[in-house]
């Protein structure tokens, strides 16, 4: 192989590891997502009651949700997010987020995921302890989400921003 060859091939070995460098260093020092799920409900909605009493023990002995936040909200069928007052001091620096992803939208349950200090999925009804690590896992993984992610509600309680 001749020098000019060699000096070629070496520049171009260089070159492959600059470009592709930065992208190795971000996967090595790629943070872990602070997770916190926000789950609104009360006593006077059954299918609340139902998760906490089955779905939530579940999650409970689950590793992956040990490492996350989990708060829970009280508040009745008939409100919405509860005013500041009401809620936990872990969550009221999500209240106008919560007011936000909500549209102001009354009925339980609620469950906002937060990540990173961000609406990352916002959604009414009672999803399985199975279904709740899914989402974790994508969550952690950087993988596929096993629910379509809604950001916004809209009044309607369907989805006005997807994520």
């Amino acid at each position: 192989m001749t020098m000019s060859r060699r000096s070629g091939l070496m520049c171009g070995l260089l070159l492959g590891l600059l470009v592709t460098w930065p992208g190795v260093m971000a996967q090595q020092s790629r943070e872990v997502p602070r997770i916190h799920i926000v789950y609104m409900g009360g006593n006077d909605c059954p299918p609340c009651i139902a998760w906490r009493t089955k779905e939530l023990p579940k999650l409970e002995q689950n590793e992956l949700f040990k490492s996350v936040q989990f708060s829970y909200v009280s508040k009745l069928i008939r409100s919405q997010v509860p005013p500041s007052i009401f809620l936990p001091s872990e969550v009221k620096p999500y209240k106008e987020k919560l007011d936000i992803a909500s549209a102001g939208a009354i009925g339980s349950p609620q469950t906002a995921i937060i990540v990173n200090d961000e609406v990352f999925d916002y959604y009414f009804g009672a999803r399985s302890a199975e279904s709740i690590v899914k989402m974790l896992e994508a969550i952690m993984t950087g993988s596929k989400y096993p629910f379509e992610r809604c950001i916004k509600l809209s009044k309607a309680r369907t989805c006005e921003i997807k994520g």
